[in-house]
């Protein structure tokens, strides 16, 4: 066990490095020819204006974080234009209204309809077609905040042609969007296997609420970097989909935990996780009911994660003092306890930006997706532990099932097995024959030469009617010296054929070892012969056939 896990974590290791190596060492050659202006704009911010600053210092200049209602005009007097054939200008908005000129012709406009009508506006990363002119060219960008602490940082607006530009979003987001895909992907693989082999064991339904924390967390990651409308059409609805799927990670995460650690049925429990849930669903209702955004919730949600975290953790404490965390759930622990962690870091930093404390590094970006595959990690290594104490205990349960059905000495099905057998077959309406089967002289071979040569001369004859009636007929031994066997379907009349060839066999050993002299006897009858309510009236029928089967053999001998 020790050697696989440290398999998977070699695996899972080399992944990571895998991300970073392509991240730091494969550059798009595009990249040389992309226009990062964050340096030379002049600035109006409602009436007070900056001139020749660097949009990622416009925070500091200001001095604090944009209201609702606040006007920034941001002018680039030197833009040039002519090394490309068809420009495009990306700039991101956060729940803004936005227009574009360009030599101050208007080129673009949105949401201004919108603001005015109070509905909300999400954030975006807009491309923006230039004119191809050989001056450079005199840009105008003007905002207009719908929500108060929209902007607490200003990215740099990113000219190039249009497929340079998308080269350099994907490669600055390289590390977020193949987390993302490998989440997603990851995610639904493994919902599948789990809903396919769930049951009643608490392991597998872990397993699938991890799978949907997996596929909302590259969701939200996807959608918080706006990458998301790089491969799905959200209609402008990127921003909703990133809250909602954020949201809904606090139910997932308690329904992981009740499952981990089966608090299902806790009333603690359901108390904190039912209130914890509503509390995290309600901005999404209240949002598409018209109330408050629901993004100026976020600390209401961020204190509702908050106490799911410390909950989590009083819980198991305690249940590490009464000795109730099984090695599964430790495994899954550590990785929750990485995503937790991972979370409360990013939120440290998130704030201290928005208070203008520090900008937010990319360290604490990426904190959450490392935490994530942390827990992507734990999820592998507690399926891994699954699936071998699944297969030990199938093979356990084999094993006393052998034990339970089958003849110590022979190795065939014993009297049990036989008359579990006929009972599951007199429930179904078809015909069946049993065969009744006597071994001769095996009281003779006992006392004459020993039990041991006796055992031998019963190891012989059942391995020869295992191998006659294989794939054709139930076999099983119901005494010392009595056997019989169940013929059905389209084998029903081979009874006279296999007898046949038992006895072939029997000689052919009397002539490669005549030792001691092998036969056996044989009588059969069929279900619709005697009472088929009882199986016990067939076989009687059977083993009166055969005594006198073997009465005719002892009188042919005399």
């Amino acid at each position: 066990m020790r050697r696989r896990i440290l398999f998977l974590s070699a695996a899972f290791i080399s992944f990571i490095v895998l991300l970073i190596m392509i991240h730091l060492v494969i550059k798009p050659k595009a990249i040389s020819k992309i226009n990062i202006l964050n340096e030379g704009w002049d600035v109006l911010y409602n009436e007070t204006e900056y001139k020749d600053v660097k949009l990622s210092a416009l925070r500091g200049l200001i001095g604090n974080g944009t209201k609702k209602g606040d006007r920034i005009i941001l002018v680039h007097k030197n833009i040039e234009l002519s090394d490309y054939s068809s420009p495009i200008m990306m700039f991101e908005t956060r729940f803004s209204a936005f227009k574009v000129s360009c030599n101050d012709k208007i080129i673009a406009s949105k949401d201004f309809d919108t603001f005015e009508k109070g509905r909300f506006i999400g954030c975006d990363n807009h491309y923006i077609n230039l004119p191809n002119v050989e001056e450079n060219a005199f840009v105008k960008i003007e905002i207009l905040v719908s929500e108060d602490g929209a902007y607490s940082y200003y990215e740099p607006v990113v000219i190039g042609e249009y497929t340079d530009v998308i080269l350099y979003l994907s490669y600055n987001d390289f590390y977020i969007f193949m987390i993302s895909a490998f989440l997603i992907i990851f995610g639904i693989m493994f919902l599948a296997i789990a809903i396919g082999f769930r049951s009643s064991i608490s392991e597998m339904n872990m397993q699938m609420y991890s799978a949907i924390l997996f596929i909302m967390l590259g969701i939200w990651f996807l959608s918080q970097f706006k990458l998301l409308d790089l491969f799905v059409n959200t209609y402008g609805h990127q921003t909703e989909i990133e809250y909602i799927s954020l949201y809904l990670i606090v139910p997932i995460m308690y329904m992981v935990m009740g499952s981990m650690q089966n608090y299902l049925k806790n009333k603690v429990f359901l108390c904190f996780s039912i209130t914890g849930s509503i509390i995290a669903v309600l901005p999404i209702a209240i949002h598409y009911l018209g109330g408050i955004h629901m993004n100026q919730m976020l600390m209401v949600y961020q204190l509702d994660a908050f106490i799911l975290f410390l909950f989590m953790v009083i819980m198991l404490v305690k249940d590490s003092k009464n000795k109730r965390i099984s090695p599964s759930a430790t495994n899954q622990l550590v990785g929750q306890a990485a995503i937790s962690v991972s979370f409360i870091f990013n939120v440290i930093f998130y704030y201290s930006e928005v208070m203008g404390i520090s900008e937010q590094i990319m360290l604490s970006k990426v904190a959450v997706p490392i935490g994530t595959m942390c827990m992507v990690f734990a999820t592998l290594v507690n399926y891994h532990i699954y699936i071998s104490e699944s297969y030990a205990r199938k093979k356990e349960n084999e094993s006393l099932a052998h034990l339970a059905y089958a003849d110590g000495l022979t190795g065939i099905s014993n009297r049990s097995m036989y008359e579990k057998y006929l009972k599951d077959m007199t429930l179904q309406d078809k015909d069946y024959c049993i065969i009744s089967i006597d071994l001769n002289g095996l009281k003779t071979i006992n006392d004459g030469q020993g039990h041991l040569m006796g055992d031998k001369y019963l190891g012989e004859f059942s391995s020869i009617l295992d191998e006659c009636f294989s794939e054709k007929g139930f076999v099983a031994r119901i005494g010392g010296d009595e056997f019989v066997a169940v013929l059905t379907d389209e084998n029903i009349t081979l009874a006279d054929e296999i007898i046949r060839r038992i006895n072939f066999e029997l000689e052919k050993l009397n002539l490669k070892d005549p030792v001691y002299e092998r036969s056996a006897a044989f009588g059969y009858a069929f279900r619709h012969e005697a009472d088929d309510t009882d199986f016990n009236n067939i076989y009687l029928l059977a083993d009166e056939r055969m005594y006198k089967n073997k009465t005719d053999m002892k009188s042919k001998r005399a």
